[in-house]
């Protein structure tokens, strides 16, 4: 007995020695990993100088050269710039303010009808129920044109009933029109941007600067509406052979912003009462460096103008864009 006792006793002697008695410091053992050697002064200094891997080439936004400045002084209640290649926000001024927006609203009905891949030289003419008041009707009802004639109504002389005209040819209702014009503006990520016509001559029709300077960029991204948004005037000969004169709405296509080495690349004007006058437009120097600018509620069809005008102009010398001279 005596025996037993004295052989567990060395045991379990032997088994403290063989293991430690604090629990915790069995679980540190058992769990932790091998720090690793500590780096000398050699190492970190070898670290310092060991060249990073380069990032990909990505497209870069412009640099604010002018630290300084924070814009001009505009009379539009709502007005942003903003980069066209990158998306970033040069200025912005109660961006987020929703208003009415009035004719801009022809560049997502015309974007809506051209979805549909008509023959643009097809025979065309304006129907009695076409008609709508507000603005010139460039086509007397009746005279045959072409679809591409429409177009050129409705876009560079912003003509209510030209619009209703391309509607009625698209085989759509003014409601399933007016549904798909919805539909593609929430497809372009347009949250804020709401129609109730085709035309823009409801004040319902509504959206914020950031939502309509997307819709200007995607809108001059189709050739036909830009093509045609750059143009001064153009000429509508009637079956009848009446021509019929048509003058663009923006005046800034006659500026020093659209002649070298500045170019204006498409847009669209728009005014209701419950609007204000309004302009949205790509502007380029170079043949690059392209910027959106969009105005809301300026105060006068002069006004809207004045107000792109000087906002693209301080955004060309406040910004500087990769491969200028800083």
């Amino acid at each position: 007995m005596i025996f037993q006792l004295l052989l567990q006793t060395i045991v379990a002697i032997g088994l403290l020695q063989m293991y430690p008695h604090d629990a915790g410091a069995v679980e540190r053992r058992a769990t932790l990993p091998q720090a690793a050697p500590r780096a000398g002064v050699y190492e970190a200094l070898s670290l310092l100088n060991h060249a990073l891997p380069q990032a990909a080439a990505s497209g870069r936004g412009p640099t604010k050269v002018d630290k300084t400045s924070i814009g001009v002084v505009t009379s539009a209640v709502s007005a942003i710039v903003m980069d066209r290649q990158t998306g970033e926000i040069l200025y912005e001024k109660n961006a987020d303010t929703p208003r009415s927006i009035g004719s801009i609203s022809k560049l997502m009905a015309v974007l809506v009808f051209l979805q549909g891949k008509p023959n643009l030289d097809a025979s065309a003419s304006i129907q009695p129920e076409d008609v709508r008041f507000g603005g010139e009707q460039h086509v007397a009802v009746g005279d045959q044109v072409t679809v591409r004639d429409l177009l050129k109504a409705a876009l560079i002389g912003s003509d209510n009933t030209s619009v209703y005209a391309l509607m009625r040819l698209s085989g759509m209702s003014e409601g399933d029109f007016v549904s798909r014009m919805n539909e593609t503006a929430a497809d372009m990520g347009l949250e804020n941007t709401t129609f109730e016509d085709p035309s823009g001559l409801s004040p319902e029709n509504r959206s914020i600067a950031p939502d309509l300077a997307r819709l200007v960029d995607e809108a001059v991204k189709n050739p036909i509406i830009r093509s045609l948004t750059e143009m001064p005037s153009a000429d509508i000969v009637g079956t009848s052979g009446r021509v019929y004169k048509v003058e663009t709405t923006d005046d800034l296509l006659g500026s020093f912003l659209n002649k070298p080495p500045y170019q204006i690349v498409g847009g669209k004007t728009g005014y209701l009462p419950e609007a204000g006058y309004c302009f949205g437009s790509v502007f380029s120097k170079n043949g690059k460096d392209e910027i959106v600018v969009v105005v809301l509620g300026s105060h006068s069809m002069q006004g809207r103008f004045q107000d792109a005008k000087a906002l693209a102009a301080w955004a060309y010398k406040a910004y500087a864009w990769p491969g200028e001279n800083i």
